[in-house]
């Protein structure tokens, strides 16, 4: 069950902090769950409730007013306010260890895997993207998607764009000589 609004933080890390359309606030830990503060009481919720791990490491809100996140052991959640469905290995994605959730201009959600690029999901079906489409990070660690439409990931091995088809690795000497 959810934990009473006594609950308060743990001495553990915060990775992530992200406000909902409703103000609350959302913090993912390392540790304890996440934690919601809706500016006067704290609640926590775990992997007893339902969520995919305790250690969150991203926090997002999709168009929809779906809570999505991430976490270091155990996938990820979607949270309609009442359930979890939960993403992992077992079922769609390649690791466990989800570092990043980003919501693309057309409503995709995108994850990243580690060990296994990147995810998008449109509601129905997941698509994996990595070595076969170009993008060779072994870690994304994030996911963006600027003004021009542009998608980019980066992470350990680097910084990629993607043209909708393949990513294309931005060189080293791109990034220190600009």
């Amino acid at each position: 069950d959810v934990a009473d609004s006594s609950a308060r933080f743990s001495n553990l890390l915060v990775r992530s902090i992200t406000e909902d359309s409703k103000g609350n606030l959302w913090f993912g830990t390392d540790g304890v769950g996440v934690v919601i503060y809706d500016g006067k009481d704290f609640k926590r919720l775990t992997k007893a409730d339902g969520l995919c791990g305790n250690q969150i490491v991203c926090v997002l809100e999709d168009k929809n007013g779906a809570i999505w996140l991430s976490s270091m052991f155990g996938g990820a959640s979607k949270y309609d306010g009442k359930t979890f469905t939960n993403f992992s290995r077992k079922n769609h994605l390649g690791n466990n260890e989800v570092w990043n959730i980003y919501e693309d201009k057309a409503g995709k959600i995108w994850f990243s895997s580690e060990g296994f690029g990147v995810y998008s999901y449109d509601g129905n079906s997941f698509k994996n993207y990595s070595t076969n489409e170009g993008l060779y990070i072994k870690a994304v660690q994030t996911i963006f998607e600027d003004n021009k439409g542009t998608f980019w990931v980066g992470g350990g091995g680097g910084l990629y764009n993607f043209d909708g088809q393949r990513f294309h690795h931005i060189s080293r000497g791109a990034i220190i000589g600009c």
